[in-house]
């Protein structure tokens, strides 16, 4: 899975300057910038008490006022295009800079847990029902794809969209319903940022099966207890009461 380039990470440059009678001063630095470090936007602003004063931005290479002093101060910064177009290319490469310092910490990845698992049986006309889930996995963008022989399946699936854990990390859930067939071989194509190469998990028919046969052997332990434990109690009741005699 290819990276997407549109994502914009932000990065804030705050200054406060505060007088005695309360009044402040409040400037932004506002760095936009591509993953690819491309197109990179940088964007300045000036708040006095609370209000925006005037703005900078290195895409248009021009002031903007939003008070009426800050409106005269833009139109006087706006009448000198050479240093407005020099301070741009300054503002972007600092921007630049500062992007590449922190991009192995902001890019960090981390591989989805992948499990694949029976969560119904085929009955009738019901289908059974299988679910592929990715766990703790980052960033959120994710692919997954269900795969019947080689061959994509498009109808009979849901899933879920991204959703957050709480604590950085993803998880997302997709089901698939199909009427299973012998000797068939059903994938979940999991592609994230974090493999840079499809992550393809096989669902193995034999542990459906196998489930099964646990299921029956821990009920027949279970019905097997009962009658144990019916049989000795018959037994200490009719012993009590004298059901059974011993003969010397």
């Amino acid at each position: 899975m290819q990276k997407c380039n549109t994502v914009l990470r932000v990065i804030f440059l705050p200054t406060l300057f505060e007088t005695a009678n309360g009044w402040y001063i409040y400037s932004l630095a506002l760095c936009r910038v591509h993953v690819s470090l491309e197109n990179t936007e940088f964007i300045y602003s000036l708040n006095y008490n609370k209000f925006e004063v005037i703005r900078f931005n290195s895409t248009t290479e021009k002031f903007v006022g939003y008070t009426e002093n800050g409106a005269e101060w833009a139109d006087e910064l706006n009448n000198k295009p050479e240093w407005l177009h020099q301070q741009a290319v300054i503002d972007v490469a600092d921007c630049k800079s500062l992007e590449a310092l922190y991009l192995p910490y902001i890019e960090k990845t981390v591989k989805p847990e992948v499990t694949i698992q029976s969560v119904r049986q085929p009955s009738g006309t019901q289908p059974a029902m299988l679910i592929c889930s990715a766990y703790d996995f980052y960033p959120k963008f994710i692919k997954m794809t269900w795969m019947r022989d080689d061959e994509v399946m498009n109808s009979d699936v849901t899933s879920t969209e991204e959703m957050a854990d709480g604590d950085w990390y993803y998880q997302i859930h997709s089901n698939l319903e199909y009427f299973p067939k012998p000797g068939e071989k059903i994938t979940c194509v999991v592609e994230h940022a974090s493999s840079n190469k499809p992550m393809i998990y096989h669902w193995d028919s034999s542990q459906s099966e196998s489930d099964r046969i646990d299921l029956f052997i821990g009920a027949a332990g279970f019905v097997l207890g009962i009658i144990m434990t019916v049989g000795g109690l018959t037994y200490y009741i009719k012993k009590c009461t004298g059901g059974y005699t011993h003969t010397l």
